[in-house]
C-alpha cells in the first residue's frame, strides 16, 4: 500500500498546471502582450509582465485568474497635473480588448481590472502606473491608486522556499485545493503571507509535517484586513482550526502506523484531488485479490504481504490481470 508521503506527492501532482498548460498561457499570455502594446492601441502601454500565483509557480489547476500588469505612460491620461481616473482607464482598456476579434465578448470589468475570459483560464489585466519606481495599480473603490510591491512578495516566497528545500509552494498549493475544495474564503494572495511568515521561522521534514504547521500555525498570522469583513475573518479561522483538528488526528493514526486511516483523514480535508488508491496499487490488489492473497489488518489496511484476515479469492477490481 502506498504511504501518506507517496499519497501527498501524487497529490500536489495532481494539483500542479501541467507543462502543456504552461505552454498554453505562455502562448495565450504573449499574445495579449502584444496587443496590449499595439501602437494603434492608444493605451499607451510601455511594459507587460505576469505576476500572482501562476508567475510564482502557486496556482492550482484547474486554472484560476492569472494576473498581468499592464503599465502605462501616465502622461498620456493626466489631466490638469492629476493622476488618471482608474475607472477612465479601466474602461478604455475593456472596449479596446472587446473589440478585438480574438476577445470579442469575452472582456469584463471585474474591479480593480479587466477580466479576459478564456476557454480554460481567465487573465485579470490590471493597468498600472510607475511612480519613482513604484507600482500602483487602481484601488478598490476606484477613486484612486494604491501602491502595490508583487515583487518583494515573490522575493520573499522565494527565498523561503529555496530555505525549506523548496517544498514551501508545494504547501501552498496543498492549501489553496483545500480552500477550493469547502469554498474556503481566506485570499489566495493571504495563504502565501501566511506561508511566507510561519516558515520564516518553522521547519519540516516533509510534506505531512509542513502542511500541518500550515494549519496549526496560520491564525496567528491572518490579518482581519485581508477579508472582506471581519464575519469572514472569523468563519476563516473557524475552518482552519477544523481542518487543523483533522491533521492533527490523521497524524495520530500515522503514529500507530494506521496509514490507511490517515490517508482518509487526509482526503476529507483536500477533497477529490487527494488520491485514496492508486493505479498502480489498485492493480496489485486486484492481483493479490484474484490470487487469493490479499490481507487485512487493523494497523496496514489491505496488503498482499502482512495482515491476520484472509480475503476470500475473486476476479477482482480490475477482472482478469494479464
Amino acid at each position: 500500500m502506498s504511504t501518506l508521503l507517496q499519497s501527498i506527492d501524487k497529490f500536489i501532482e495532481n494539483i500542479t498546471v501541467t507543462d502543456r498548460q504552461e505552454d498554453n498561457i505562455d502562448a495565450s499570455f504573449n499574445n495579449l502582450k502584444t496587443n496590449l502594446m499595439k501602437d494603434d492601441s492608444n493605451l499607451s502601454v510601455k511594459e507587460v509582465f505576469l505576476n500572482g500565483s501562476y508567475e510564482r509557480d502557486t496556482i492550482i489547476r484547474p486554472l484560476s485568474d492569472i494576473d498581468l500588469f499592464a503599465v502605462i505612460d501616465e502622461t498620456d491620461y493626466t489631466e490638469n497635473g492629476l493622476d488618471p481616473n482608474p475607472q477612465s482607464v479601466l474602461t478604455k482598456f475593456k472596449n479596446y480588448l472587446n473589440g478585438l476579434s480574438e476577445y470579442k465578448d469575452k472582456v469584463k470589468q471585474d474591479r480593480p481590472c479587466v477580466t479576459v475570459v478564456l476557454s480554460d483560464k481567465n487573465f485579470d489585466v490590471l493597468p498600472s502606473l510607475r511612480k519613482s519606481g513604484a507600482l500602483y495599480i487602481p484601488n478598490s473603490d476606484l477613486n484612486g491608486w494604491i501602491f502595490t510591491d508583487p515583487k518583494t512578495h515573490t522575493d520573499s516566497l522565494n527565498r523561503v522556499n529555496r530555505n525549506r528545500n523548496y517544498k514551501v509552494k508545494s504547501i501552498v498549493k496543498a492549501v489553496k485545493q483545500w480552500k477550493r475544495e469547502h469554498s474556503q474564503n481566506i485570499p489566495s494572495f493571504h495563504i502565501e503571507e501566511v506561508a511566507i511568515n510561519i516558515f520564516n521561522i518553522w521547519n519540516f521534514t516533509n510534506l505531512e509535517e509542513g502542511i500541518r504547521l500550515w494549519f496549526e500555525h496560520a491564525e496567528g498570522y491572518l490579518q482581519v484586513g485581508r477579508f472582506k469583513s471581519y464575519d469572514e475573518y472569523s468563519k476563516g479561522k473557524e475552518k482552519i482550526n477544523k481542518a487543523k483538528g483533522k491533521l492533527q488526528d490523521a497524524k495520530g493514526q500515522l503514529n500507530e502506523k494506521k496509514e490507511a486511516e490517515a490517508k482518509k483523514i487526509w482526503k476529507e480535508v483536500f477533497g477529490s484531488k487527494f488520491p485514496a488508491i492508486d493505479d498502480d496499487e489498485a492493480k496489485s490488489y486486484s492481483k493479490s485479490l484474484s490470487e487469493g492473497t490479499l490481507k487485512y489488518s487493523t494497523t496496514a489496511g489491505l496488503s498482499s504481504t502482512v495482515g491476520s484476515t484472509a480475503i476470500a479469492a475473486s476476479k477482482g477490481f480490475y477482472g482478469d490481470i494479464q
